[in-house]
């Protein structure tokens, strides 16, 4: 019997499954797991009570009402402390927390568990979930680049602590996104001074992007806008520069097409600006 079951169980572990799926095959691998741990030792009730709270709180979860799952696992905290089930609560009930839209009670209850378990793929997971906890919130508040750098923190401890995880395959989705997102958010502010004509700093905030976000999908505009911003400060063999990289790295790009046209445009200005100076001075010399 126990052979079938972790045969399951490494079945399942190897499936790709999204972050809901993958709790939800957690829930049922403890089921199995707890309904072939019957003991007959004098502590049989006290262990059938914690184990009925606990899967009381299992069904509800499969049934979406969280907030009674939430209070089942409470219930076993507080009354059963010392479970073998304690643990798996406490996840379980940032979990409910989690998908109750209760994101801060979430958020303390997953910091107090990562506090008190350092280590174990419960620990692993409690980052993950930590990281989706503000990830969701990154959604509501739009641009807030704070809450996206804590988001991130979390992603980045999956990706770099536990890369051969179940969950590092979406956290570095989620990196690349949030990224872009930070990315973007830099670029509408450097475009911003480009238009008031603060080129020095509209060309610090591409140079930024350039640096941090160099994987990012807005690098091809990026390094128009700075090919842009230092035409008009009159570094033109830095904006040729930046207009080669463009062109060689992204020569499909529509930013890379409009490079071109940005050369010939200052080019012709240049001619039309030195035909000005000549018919100037030709003028001022037969005043003279």
């Amino acid at each position: 019997m126990r052979l079938l079951i972790n045969n399951w169980i490494l079945s399942l572990m190897l499936k790709k499954i999204s972050t809901k799926t993958i709790f939800i095959k957690i829930i049922l691998i403890s089921f199995l797991l707890i309904s072939c741990s019957v003991t007959n030792n004098d502590d049989k009730k006290e262990i059938s009570t914690d184990v009925r709270i606990y899967k009381k709180a299992l069904l509800l979860i499969e049934q979406k009402n969280y907030k009674g799952a939430s209070a089942e696992f409470e219930n076993l905290l507080l009354n059963y402390p010392f479970s073998n089930l304690a643990v798996k609560s406490e996840i379980t009930s940032a979990y409910s927390l989690y998908q109750d839209n209760q994101i801060q009670e979430a958020i303390d209850k997953l910091n107090n568990f990562i506090e008190m378990n350092p280590t174990g793929e419960l620990t692993v997971y409690a980052h993950y979930l930590l990281g989706m906890c503000y990830y969701i919130q990154t959604s509501e508040r739009g641009r807030d680049s704070n809450l996206t750098q804590k988001t991130l923190y979390y992603f980045q401890i999956i990706n770099t602590k536990y890369p051969n995880s179940k969950y590092a395959k979406d956290a570095k989705l989620k990196i690349l996104y949030l990224n872009n997102r930070l990315a973007e958010n830099e670029l509408s502010v450097g475009k911003f001074y480009l238009k008031k004509n603060a080129t020095g700093s509209a060309i610090n905030r591409f140079k930024v992007i350039l640096e941090k976000f160099p994987n990012t999908s807005v690098i091809p505009e990026t390094l128009f806008r700075l090919s842009e911003a230092l035409l008009k400060t009159g570094l033109k063999n830095e904006a040729k520069k930046s207009v080669a990289l463009l062109n060689y790295n992204f020569p499909k790009s529509e930013w890379s097409k409009l490079s071109k046209t940005l050369l010939m445009e200052d080019s012709n200005k240049n001619i039309e600006s030195g035909f000005t100076n000549k018919f100037l001075n030709y003028l001022k010399a037969i005043f003279d």
